[in-house]
């Protein structure tokens, strides 16, 4: 089913905006966008999390009827994580059965973020990882900073798309006053984890 011009519509007007304020953490990819449909976001590992110092990219997919079905977001790099399986899948429920149109490419990266603070243990991906994230939390840690020393500290060097004089650069400083209270407001809302067929650590 080719694109309507309703999702044409609303990917441009969402990737405007993602570019000229990315979600804290989150910046534009490597390559330029040549498909608004398909393309690369990077999340730099947020500070106070085992994935500081990591970078980490993700390919980004649109269903073609988007945003009445959910995108796609799969890490590029492996990640030590109760909630991302090892094929870089992440597993909740917002990109399933409870997408809504109302949620954008900024607000699934927000969550994404979010998630990579505080993992979502009731029903993980990966129970073993869930297990020593739940009981040993200091090992967890340092095996997640391990995967991030290992898979995630090649840089990258984003390209920004063309933007309005002013826009574009220095929107990252002063970001984590707004990171949080953004993160307090998606907590807020209660999130169910999809259960994956195989749950091998």
């Amino acid at each position: 089913m080719p694109q309507s011009r309703f999702s044409i519509k609303r990917v441009r007007k969402e990737l405007s905006v993602l570019w000229v304020d990315p979600p804290a953490f989150c910046r534009p990819g490597a390559s330029p966008m040549t498909d608004p449909y398909h393309f690369e976001v990077i999340i730099d590992g947020p500070a106070g999390s085992p994935y500081a110092g990591g970078t980490f990219p993700l390919d980004v997919v649109l269903p073609e009827d988007y945003p009445f079905k959910p995108l796609k977001l799969t890490f590029k790099t492996k990640v030590y994580h109760p909630n991302i399986d090892n094929e870089g899948e992440i597993f909740l429920d917002i990109f399933k059965d409870n997408w809504s149109p109302a949620l954008t490419i900024s607000k699934a990266l927000l969550s994404i973020v979010s998630v990579l603070y505080d993992p979502l243990l009731d029903l993980p991906v990966r129970r073993g990882v869930a297990l020593q994230y739940r009981h040993d939390r200091a090992t967890f840690e340092t095996k997640a900073m391990d995967w991030t020393r290992r898979y995630a500290t090649a840089p990258v060097v984003s390209f920004y798309p063309a933007a309005k004089e002013g826009h574009s650069r220095g929107l990252r400083a002063g970001r984590t006053g707004q990171l949080l209270t953004a993160l307090a407001r998606f907590r807020a809302r209660p999130i169910q984890v999809h259960v994956a067929p195989s749950l091998a650590c």
